[in-house]
Parts: C-alpha cells; sequence; structure tokens
C-alpha cells in the first residue's frame, strides 16, 4: 500500500533515479546498469533493506529490497510524497557554451539550486568549436545533472535541452512570463530589483552570455524583444560564476 509519508529519506545520504517507467503499482526496478552496481557492489545493500529514490517527476517514494542481484534490483514501495521544495516556479538556464569542464559545473551547481531546464545557447562570441554539441555531449550533461538531482535530494530532474541559437531562444520568450539577460555593462537595473517586481512569475528565463560577453547588437535585440538586462553587482564575473549568482539570486527572490 503506498502511504504519503516519507521519514527515513531525509536521514539517507544515498538517494536513487529510477524513471516513472520502471514503477509499477507498488513495485519498482532499478534498470540502469550504474545504479544496480552501487546498490550491489558498491553498498552491498541486500533484501529488506530501506532504500529511497525518485521519479524525476517530483515524486520521492521510500521502499524495501525484494531482490538485490546484478540482474535485478526490484524494491517494494511503502510510501510515496511529493517533494514540496520544488515549488511551483520553473527557472530555464539558457548559458552560453562554455570550454571544457566549466559547462559541466554548471548545470551540476544548476541542478543543485532547482534549475528546472537548461538549453546550451550558442552566440556571435561562442568560442570557435565550441557551438556545435554532439549527442554523447548533450547526454553526459543530462547524466551530470541527473547525478546532481540525487546528491542534492531532489525529487525532480532538470532537462537539458538541445542547443538554440540566441535569434532562436528570442523567439521562444513568450513560453516565459519574464526573461532575464545578465550583462556586465548594465548600470542601472539588477537582478534583485528587477526580479521583485515578479514575484507571480512562475516561468522564467534566465541568459548567460560566454566568455566574450554578449553582442551590442544581441543586447540591443534582446531588450527589443522584452528581455530585461540586469546587472549581478560590481564585479565582473565569469560566465560559470555568473550562472550560479544569478541562480541563486533568483531561486531565494
Amino acid at each position: 500500500m503506498v502511504g504519503w509519508g516519507c521519514g527515513k529519506g531525509n536521514i539517507m545520504d544515498n538517494w536513487y533515479f529510477i524513471p516513472p517507467e520502471h514503477i509499477e503499482g507498488d513495485r519498482a526496478y532499478i534498470s540502469d546498469p550504474n545504479e544496480r552496481r552501487h546498490v550491489v557492489r558498491v553498498l552491498r545493500n541486500k533484501p529488506g533493506d530501506v532504500i529511497v529514490f525518485v521519479d524525476g517527476e517530483g515524486w520521492k517514494y521510500e521502499g524495501i529490497i525484494a531482490r538485490s542481484d546484478p540482474e535485478v534490483v526490484e524494491i517494494i514501495v511503502e510510501t510515496r510524497c511529493r517533494d514540496e521544495a520544488e515549488g511551483g516556479v520553473e527557472i530555464t538556464l539558457a548559458p552560453a557554451i562554455l570550454k571544457g569542464s566549466r559547462m559541466d559545473t554548471v548545470i551540476e551547481k544548476a541542478t543543485e539550486l532547482g534549475i528546472s531546464f537548461v538549453i546550451p545557447m550558442r552566440t556571435k562570441h561562442t568560442v570557435a568549436g565550441q557551438g556545435s554539441v554532439s549527442a554523447h555531449r548533450l547526454d553526459r550533461w543530462q547524466r551530470i545533472a541527473q547525478s546532481a538531482m540525487k546528491q542534492s535530494h531532489r525529487a525532480r530532474l532538470p532537462r537539458v535541452l538541445p542547443v538554440l541559437d540566441f535569434e532562436i531562444l528570442i523567439e521562444k520568450l513568450p513560453e516565459y512570463d519574464v526573461a532575464f539577460l545578465a550583462w556586465e555593462d548594465e548600470s542601472q537595473a539588477n537582478l534583485v530589483s528587477t526580479a521583485a517586481r515578479y514575484s507571480d512569475a512562475k516561468r522564467l528565463l534566465l541568459l548567460i552570455g560566454p566568455e566574450g560577453g554578449f553582442d551590442r547588437q544581441e543586447i540591443e535585440r534582446g531588450r527589443q524583444a522584452g528581455i530585461h538586462t540586469v546587472s549581478l553587482g560590481p564585479r565582473r564575473l565569469r560566465s560559470d560564476t555568473a550562472a550560479i549568482v544569478a541562480l541563486a539570486l533568483l531561486v531565494n527572490r
């Protein structure tokens, strides 16, 4: 019988991810080989042990392991509860594609901070060679988000969406209640005070530029489309730092 109170999960360090299609009534099955290995080989969980998992759609579950071996981990679901910490606000982060591990860091920290979607963005100043993103790299970013979701005890999995050009993203602005663009040369408006005027907004878009900054034409194009250019403070921040700072300010607005 599935209940609604989740207690033990709050004090258990290791959470797992089981997508909804592998949860059937009061049974759940860990299908991912890496997750199974962690249960069986690393933590050596055995039948009768309590396990906590999330479905990536906002639900947290607690259950008892019924079978634990390299082929299958079967769980008897005992309780299910909604992750109330997610709230009703969706923040989409659109960071310009960054070199090397910096993009990995942005996605990891954005997940920890409560992001809902990530749209890697191509801009005029995107570093040569970074504009084309392989399916393998997108999959890697999604796996980073999955790992960060579990580590930060979230129940909702952020979605890493396909790469979009700045101009194409502008066309999607009607999908959001408000959009902010962090710009180092903005002197009239900061993110905190501007976001405070939109406290009722439920779908937010945040654009972060590349290391070389947004092109001036992109700034003007964004403003004309209704994007709010905002300052993050007196310091000039690297793109990965700017993304983390801006998100922290938005989620705590």
